[in-house]
C-alpha cells in the first residue's frame, strides 16, 4: 500500500503597499494626514449655555457658516420668526487648534459663538466643552437642505 501524501504550501500574504509618500494628505486638527479631513458638516446638540442644537460647515478654502437651531417653526404652521440663525466667518489652523472668527456683527446676542475647535482622538470636535460629531442636526419636517450651512459667496 502506498501512501500519497500532498501538502499544500500556501504563501504568506503580502500587506498592501504603503502609500505612496507624495500621496495627497489633509490638513486636519491631528496635523497633515492622508484621507482625514474636518471639511465638512458637524452637529453639537444643545450644551452649556447654548439651548439648542447648532450645525456648522467647514469648506476647505477657509470659510466656515453656521445654523443655530433656536427655535425653528413647526412643520405646517406659519411663524414671525423661523427660530433658526445663521452666522460665517474664517477658519484657520493654529496648531491642532481650529479658530474661528465670525465676519461682520453679530445681529442678536445668541448662544456663546464659537471660537476654536480641537479635535478628539476618536474622531469628533469640541468646541467650548460641547462635542461635535459628522452629520447635520434635521428637525422633524425639514430637510438637510433647510439646515445646511451655507456660505455667501
Amino acid at each position: 500500500m502506498t501512501f500519497l501524501l500532498l501538502f499544500a504550501c500556501a504563501q504568506e500574504p503580502t500587506p498592501p503597499p504603503p502609500p505612496p509618500a507624495d500621496a495627497h494628505k489633509e490638513d486636519t486638527l491631528l496635523g497633515k494626514v492622508q484621507g482625514v479631513s474636518f471639511v465638512g458638516n458637524w452637529t453639537s446638540p444643545a450644551c452649556g449655555g447654548r439651548t439648542y442644537a447648532r450645525n456648522v460647515r467647514f469648506e476647505p478654502f477657509q470659510r466656515y457658516a453656521v445654523i443655530d437651531l433656536v427655535d425653528p417653526c413647526p412643520v405646517g404652521t406659519e411663524c414671525a420668526w423661523s427660530g433658526m440663525i445663521g452666522f460665517e466667518g474664517l477658519w484657520e489652523l493654529d496648531g491642532k487648534v481650529l479658530k474661528t472668527r465670525e465676519i461682520g456683527v453679530p445681529i442678536d446676542p445668541g448662544g456663546p459663538r464659537p471660537a476654536k475647535f480641537e479635535a478628539t482622538t476618536d474622531g469628533k470636535l469640541v468646541e467650548n466643552g460641547c462635542i461635535y460629531t459628522k452629520g447635520l442636526t434635521v428637525p422633524p419636517g425639514y430637510t438637510e437642505d433647510r439646515v445646511r450651512p451655507e456660505i455667501q459667496r
